[in-house]
């Protein structure tokens, strides 16, 4: 039998991180959240994506048992590429444990809740969903209320980067709004991500609206302190990940070809290109014309075959820019981690399959000696390390920077440096954060944890989860 004494709410700070906390702590700006009882350390996933970690939230499990390695995964037979959604993550899901024990439930804006499902609740799905023309709420009568305030899911892709920040904050005080109205309905459990945050510090680190969106979700959280001490609920906050201010990025794929694992044949323009036409300035024009939905419904594959400023994994296979009969490997971009694939056979490529395993451990002691002689701090494991219950789409080789301040990057270009630039301010990394009033029996928290954490919070009893209850 379930506990419905109390209820619980989690409010989601995407990418909340001490590194951005304390400072503001000891400025006395953020009032609500300094209030609690255990400011804590909650350890993410690696890669620490947004999608991953938020499927080791919603399963309890590790990213080999939830599929999710990434926003985009690799097929195993082939270099097709996959968006990741519900239907591609694996397990058993949060909203699932508590329907069957009979909780009403709302979930807002996290990853991987689309297509919704019908639950006994709310359900408003997030970055995952395609565009807004989706079908993204359940029940469906709720998206046209959310229309009528301009809610937006996701900021638009199509913004110059010094503009995203601003839209980020005008989405996020969107998604409090919409926020404030289901807290009032009665809810056993209520859970809310704000992803402004992260984005914001992507593209604004140490800038004001970094402080403007932390303050804008502190004043939320102090209506939700009051909300709980009124109706009998205990709360948490958490972040899917860290982050951290980043000053280096490492080309993963410029070394392997210097290594003489890839080899490409990037041309500096196509025609497209002699004509003035790239990627950046149709999108300019899409957004003008109000036109911007036009993005996702467009073929990805004839999209990503119009010229861009940088060429990345998937735009270098579309274009055809890998020669690979003359390719073992080549590497695509997860925050802070390079995720290296076999050319293997299967892939019709030219590694035979007895060779993948003297190529992988080969790569991988290279790699170390190269980051030793760097001396820099990084962990470096084949799948079989890494993710060992994995049936499909995990990276053959995975390279996380533990080192602070720096980044991968997958680009091509006819520049084959091995560091670059930063394609933005901030990026994540591993340490993310629990802030509760509730009491914590362990030391050590995990994302992975919370699942049965709540679970155990209504005394739902259940097992085989990668995660331990915290209560």
């Amino acid at each position: 039998m379930a506990n419905k004494i109390r209820k619980l709410i989690i409010i989601g700070i995407d990418g909340g991180t001490f590194n951005v906390l304390n400072p503001l702590f000891q400025k006395g700006l953020l009032p609500n959240l300094n209030k609690f009882k255990n400011k804590l350390i909650l350890e993410s996933t690696i890669p620490p994506g947004t999608a991953v970690s938020w499927a080791s939230f919603s399963t309890g499990n590790l990213p080999d048992k939830t599929n999710i390695y990434d926003f985009t995964i690799v097929s195993e037979n082939s270099w097709k590429i996959n968006f990741v959604n519900r239907k591609i993550a694996k397990g058993k899901k949060l909203w699932n444990y508590l329907d069957e024990a009979g909780l009403k439930s709302c979930f807002i804006n996290l990853p991987l809740t689309y297509p919704v499902e019908e639950i006994n609740g709310v359900m408003i799905s997030g970055i995952d969903t395609p565009s807004k023309l989706s079908n993204y709420t359940y029940p469906k009568e709720i998206k046209e209320e959310l229309n009528k305030i301009g809610y937006e899911i996701e900021v638009s892709g199509l913004k110059e980067k010094s503009e995203v920040s601003d839209e980020a904050l005008a989405v996020l005080d969107k998604r409090i709004i919409i926020a404030r109205k289901f807290l009032k309905e009665n809810f056993d459990f209520f859970i809310v991500l704000f992803r402004g945050s992260d984005v914001v510090q992507h593209y604004a680190w140490g800038e004001n609206q970094v402080e403007d969106a932390y303050k804008k979700i502190d004043k939320f959280i102090g209506e939700v302190q009051d909300y709980c001490g009124k109706n009998n609920a205990d709360l948490m906050v958490i972040s899917d990940h860290g982050e951290e201010k980043v000053n280096k990025a490492f080309n993963i794929n410029s070394w392997l070809e210097k290594e003489g694992y890839l080899k490409t044949h990037i041309k500096k323009k196509n025609v497209l290109s002699y004509l003035g036409v790239n990627r950046e300035r149709i999108f300019k024009i899409l957004e003008k014309l109000q036109l911007q939905f036009l993005v996702r419904v467009i073929p990805r594959n004839i999209g990503k075959k119009i010229p861009t400023k940088q060429i990345n994994f998937e735009e270098a296979i579309i274009t055809k820019q890998i020669d690979f009969n003359q390719t073992k490997a080549i590497a695509k971009r997860a925050v802070k981690t390079a995720q290296i694939f076999i050319s293997s056979e299967k892939r019709k490529g030219i590694v035979k399959k007895e060779e993948i395993k003297e190529l992988k451990q080969e790569i991988k002691n290279k790699l170390k000696r190269f980051f030793e002689k760097e001396k820099l701090d990084v962990i470096i494991k084949t799948k079989e390390e890494l993710y060992p219950n994995s049936e499909n789409f995990a990276p053959d080789i995975n390279l996380y920077f533990k080192e602070k301040g720096y980044d991968i990057t997958a680009s091509f270009s006819s520049n084959k440096g091995l560091w670059n630039n930063p394609r933005e301010k901030a990026t994540h990394n591993s340490e993310g954060i629990l802030f509760t009033d509730i009491n914590i029996k362990s030391k050590s928290q995990k994302i992975i944890d919370l699942a049965p954490t709540i679970l155990k919070y209504f005394n739902i009893k259940k097992k085989n989860f990668d995660g331990e209850s915290l209560i």
